[in-house]
């Protein structure tokens, strides 16, 4: 790679363009040689030469490479050792979270829910692999297919958490979605992203954050402020309220969050499919279960291979290559049987 500013080539991909720009690094668009697109974020190179941060950066990787959930991004490389370091995961095209609401106004109560009940379950995956998030605002999900992509993990936690390093215009996170805690320099724990969350979902129903935007939003914090959640159902701005309470042991945890959202969902399918007059189409869709993993079912092919192949199934190779390069088996059958419903 020649420079952080005139980049052709990171890695064994070649730059397109930059994608974003920020207090830790640059994001840019990549191909793989057989055309594959990618997005590769590298640090900046006065932070990467900290050792610190390259143990870090390197620990939260490997933690990172094992998180499968359907609302996060595979990890597909990285460089973790020596400078520049970077990052390479799936590239995605859909809007952010603060670009639909921009552009299409809030969500509707249901569609929060739906998605608080994902970004639970993404949240609770990524914290039992041990990873704190500790950026979740609009423009790190991205939509696609009407489903959230939480992207952008681990970086902000590896500089900012390294204890006695001064890092000149590193970002420890963002105005109005910082906790007290993490605002006051405190080492995070999870309930940092569950508040975090809580600012998200009022933002996604109302169409502002909820304590407003900038350094006065983290002085509304820090003092306790009620967040402004008018208009918001009275159930999910109890819940909401929760996830921004002042002590991070009153934050519920994301299996909590996923339970009650769960149950509103729920309530909500049934007063619908109660309701006189509600075509099947209408009717609200039955809130997603939390993703399990599966056994793997036994292989049935139906594409046999050319006479004379070492492996007698057609699909078998190209599978393989799909599970190495992060898509899980439990990812797949979710699949199917979403598209067979």
């Amino acid at each position: 790679m020649n420079s952080y500013d005139r980049v052709d080539r990171i890695g064994p991909f070649d730059v397109v363009r930059v994608l974003g720009n920020g207090g830790m690094g640059k994001v840019y668009l990549c191909r793989t040689r057989a055309g594959q697109q990618v997005a590769v974020k590298v640090i900046r190179g006065e932070l990467a030469g900290i050792h610190e941060i390259r143990e870090r950066f390197a620990r939260e990787v490997n933690a990172l490479r094992d998180v499968h959930s359907p609302y996060t991004v595979p990890v597909y490389s990285a460089e973790t050792l020596t400078p520049p370091l970077w990052l390479a995961t799936r590239y995605l095209a859909g809007p952010t979270l603060d670009v639909r609401v921009v552009t299409s106004g809030p969500l509707s109560g249901r569609q929060v829910a739906e998605l608080g009940a994902m970004l639970a379950e993404a949240l609770a995956e990524v914290h039992a692999r041990g990873v704190i998030h500790r950026d979740v605002k609009p423009s790190n999900i991205i939509l696609e297919g009407g489903e959230p992509r939480l992207i952008d993990f681990g970086i902000a936690r590896t500089a900012a958490g390294t204890k006695g390093l001064t890092l000149p215009g590193t970002a420890l996170g963002t105005h109005g979605y910082m906790a007290p805690e993490q605002l006051l320099g405190r080492e995070p724990s999870p309930a940092v992203d569950i508040f975090a969350l809580g600012a998200v979902l009022a933002y996604a129903a109302t169409g502002r954050p909820p304590f407003g935007t900038g350094q006065p939003a983290s002085v509304r914090i820090l003092r306790g402020t009620s967040p402004r959640l008018g208009g918001v159902p009275a159930p999910l701005a109890e819940l909401i309220t929760a996830c921004l309470a002042t002590a991070p042991t009153d934050r519920p945890l994301p299996s909590q969050l996923l339970a009650a959202l769960g149950a509103q969902l729920g309530s909500a399918s049934a007063s619908g499919a109660s309701a006189s007059g509600d075509s099947a189409a209408e009717r609200p869709r039955q809130p997603r279960q939390p993703t399990v993993p599966v056994a793997a079912p036994p292989h049935r092919c139906h594409v046999p291979a050319a006479s004379g192949a070492g492996d007698p199934c057609a699909l078998r190779p190209f599978a393989a290559r799909l599970l190495d390069a992060g898509l899980t088996r439990s990812l797949v059958r979710k699949a199917v049987l979403h598209d067979a419903h």
